[in-house]
Formats: structure tokens, C-alpha cells, sequence
């Protein structure tokens, strides 16, 4: 943090937002039916408990499964970004910190530190 200080921060967060979005992507692709079953088990075990009834969608096989909210969506793709995906992201950014850093000073956009 000393040497790079808000170049390593923005290159985390720029990771971050790329990793979070794609994540997002792949399980809306490849998993969004198995999204949306599980939002429809919490949603019957949640309004069970204080006494409403959830009526899950009726589906054919032959009918493509109703979409999972955004919410559901969000909340799994973080969970798989803040714990699976950290170790990969910090690599990451460790390892590019240093050639962003030494760009950013040769275009002039940030001051290099002489000590």
C-alpha cells in the first residue's frame, strides 16, 4: 500500500468489478434455473414460517423455467466472489500492480516517489 498506495486499490476494484460481472453472467447462463428453484424452496420455507403461502410458477418441460431475480442473482454471484474467487483477485492484483503503476508514471498521470 506504502509503494502503490491508489493505483493498487483502483486495480483491485477494476478486478473486482470484472470478476463480479462475470460471475454474474455465467450463472445467469448456465444456472439460472437452478436460481430460481432454490429462490422458490426460500421463499416457501420463509413465508411458511410467518404464515403465508408461496405459490412457486407451474412449468411444463417443454417450458423454459421462469427467470431468478436480479436480487437472487446478485447475492449468489457475490458469495462465489468474495470466497472463491479472492485468492485469485489478490494474485491478480499483485501481479499487476507494479506494470499499471510503472504505465500510469510514464504517461504522466501519476508522480513517481523519489525517497
Amino acid at each position: 500500500m506504502k509503494k502503490y498506495g491508489t493505483v493498487g486499490v483502483g486495480v483491485y476494484l477494476a478486478l473486482s468489478a470484472v470478476d463480479l460481472s462475470l460471475t454474474m453472467a455465467v450463472i445467469s447462463v448456465k444456472g439460472a434455473d437452478r436460481v430460481r428453484n432454490m429462490e422458490d424452496w426460500i421463499l416457501y420455507k420463509v413465508k411458511g414460517w410467518i404464515g403465508m403461502e408461496h405459490k412457486p410458477e407451474k412449468t411444463t418441460e417443454q417450458q423454459q423455467h421462469g427467470k431468478p431475480s436480479f436480487t437472487s442473482l446478485f447475492v449468489i454471484a457475490y458469495g462465489i466472489h468474495k470466497t472463491i474467487f479472492l485468492p485469485v483477485r489478490l494474485s491478480l492484483t499483485a501481479a499487476i500492480t507494479p506494470a499499471v503503476a510503472r504505465r500510469l508514471r510514464d504517461l504522466g498521470w501519476i508522480k513517481s516517489r523519489i525517497k
